[in-house]
């Protein structure tokens, strides 16, 4: 009762337990702005994706340290909205650095004035979000959760329809083994992809180095080596899609399957799913072993019966970090282009040589598959095998900064076939190579490099390849080895001499694509390349 006799006007209960359940004004937005760049970054990679599998320890690690950034500032504050719009400041500031230095990268010779400029940017968010009025609050908490939520719901979409198939354990597919007969003692299979390993003219020509010392000493022991060997296809899953099935590639059924030109999941999704080469080994009682990368479609195989991969940072939370601030603490002086994290891409491939040499002493028969990018930018390895650095590659260039990574590339290469042949001098190794390196006018280009317009020299770097297949007790001359073979025909040659099949080898013909915008669109070049 008031003084003056009127009573307080107390709004009906329903009113007040609508009031309590306004769920609207719950100071969730700084977990949805820490999910949103995760998801955001994951949907824009999305044809580099085959699994979900790289997006939830980044999310997870996002959210959980934004969670706990925000209990603290609750506790600290005792308001949960100014403690949520403090957090989302921080979170935004956070993960949108790397962003930032990319736009302003080509203008800017060093980090520095851009990381003044943002930190008093996020500055002057906090300052705000801390005078804001407490009547505020839950007006911008309203909105800052609409728009976070919106944000989070879109690119999830984008994920989950663009490529239903992620996160879905591919069923085995259906494929008729090959019919091999196994050897009486069968000897374990090593296949050893060099990605972006040159051939010998292209090394010769372009990168001014002698190959001649390796290939020789792989003669010494037993390898036959084909030094005009070229690719079949321009690109990493396009030459081991073709590869390990024996046959060239059905343009048409992957365009079918494509989404849009640039579409590259449904090759992708071919080498995690059943393939004619493990699948006819296995069915005669091989062991499958699989020694991936930081690149997911070849992390592991239906059929692997042991995947190692690198536990660290994969290519995914290596891409993920350079968007955020940490990006400001690697070289804030200079102006780095290259958006992975240098020293975790030594460490995998590290891991890669050192679990190939490792599982010779694993009992067989095996077939071990290992996919190395210890050729493949970055450029983190001098020959001796110690780190390089963005300064040190700037400084020497690409051409010498190759040269020192093959060189180191040929030790452990030589190191790996001494340690197989110590354990089993029987062992059948192919080292092959998947596709050459990219031509500098590519790199300038990328997208609209168009192939038709690529001079000789730049078909021969791309496509010429190592090629050297050691098959202890095989005429692999008399099985149709020669000087310019190419990879559609390894396992061919390969069957036949040991297994017992009578496999026709194939044309060997090199396709291009287009561009990257029709990556299907395929054009033979094999009359156009140097013989």
């Amino acid at each position: 009762m008031l003084p003056d006799g009127r009573q307080h006007l107390r709004p009906p209960d329903g009113r007040e337990r609508r009031e309590r359940r306004d769920w609207t004004s719950l100071p969730i937005h700084p977990l949805l702005a820490a999910a949103y760049p995760v998801i955001f970054l994951f949907a824009l990679n999305i044809a580099e994706q085959v699994t979900l599998a790289p997006l939830w320890l980044p999310l997870a690690l996002a959210v959980v340290d934004t969670a706990m950034l925000l209990a603290i500032l609750g506790l600290v504050l005792r308001n949960w909205h100014r403690a949520a719009l403090l957090t989302t400041v921080l979170v935004a500031g956070f993960f949108g650095y790397g962003h930032a230095w990319t736009a302003a990268s080509e203008m800017l010779d060093s980090q520095w004035p851009l990381i003044v400029a943002w930190l008093l940017a996020v500055g002057i968010g906090v300052a705000v979000a801390w005078r804001i009025g407490s009547t505020h609050l839950r007006t911008a908490t309203r909105a800052l959760n609409a728009v976070t939520l919106f944000l989070v719901v879109l690119n999830l979409t984008i994920v989950l329809t663009t490529r239903p198939v992620l996160g879905v354990e591919s069923a085995p597919e259906e494929l008729t083994p090959l019919e091999l007969t196994a050897p009486d003692a069968s000897p374990d299979v090593y296949f050893v992809i060099l990605d972006r390993y040159a051939g010998s003219t292209a090394l010769r020509e372009t990168y001014g180095f002698d190959n001649e010392p390796f290939l020789t000493e792989l003669e010494k022991r037993g390898f036959a080596v084909a030094r005009h060997a070229h690719a079949n296809y321009i690109k990493t899953p396009l030459s081991l899609a073709s590869t390990l099935s024996m046959e060239p590639l059905d343009a048409d059924a992957l365009k079918e399957q494509a989404s849009d030109g640039s579409d590259r999941d449904p090759i992708h999704r071919v080498l995690g799913q059943r393939l004619a080469v493990p699948a006819a080994l296995k069915e005669i009682g091989y062991e499958y072993v699989q020694i991936g990368n930081w690149w997911t479609p070849t992390n592991t195989n239906v059929d692997a019966d042991l995947s190692l991969v690198y536990e660290g940072q994969d290519q995914f939370g290596s891409a993920l970090a350079q968007t955020t601030f940490l990006r400001a603490l690697d070289d804030p002086a200079g102006a780095p282009d290259d958006p992975w994290d240098w020293p975790v891409m030594r460490e995998n491939n590290l891991y890669a040589l050192d679990r190939l040499e490792e599982v010779t002493s694993l009992p067989g028969p095996k077939y071990v598959f290992a996919h190395l990018v210890t050729t493949h930018p970055p450029y983190v390895h001098n020959a001796d095998g110690s780190y390089t650095g963005r300064a040190q590659v700037a400084r020497l260039g690409d051409v010498e900064s190759y040269r020192r990574q093959l060189t180191y590339a040929n030790s452990r290469m030589l190191a790996f076939v001494d340690r197989v042949l110590a354990d089993d001098p029987d062992a059948i190794i192919i080292l092959q190579a998947d596709e050459g390196p990219f031509p500098a006018r590519y790199d300038d280009l990328e997208w609209n490099f168009k192939w038709r317009d690529a001079t000789d020299a730049e078909l021969e770097e791309k496509f010429g390849i190592l090629f050297a297949m050691r098959v202890p007790d095989a005429d692999l001359e008399a099985e149709g080895f020669h000087d310019a073979i190419t990879p559609v025909n390894t396992f061919r040659m390969l069957f036949n001499a040991r297994y017992g099949t009578d496999l026709a080898l194939l044309p060997d013909r090199t396709w291009a694509h287009e561009d990257l915008y029709r990556f299907y669109d395929f054009f033979d070049i094999t009359d156009r390349l140097r013989r």
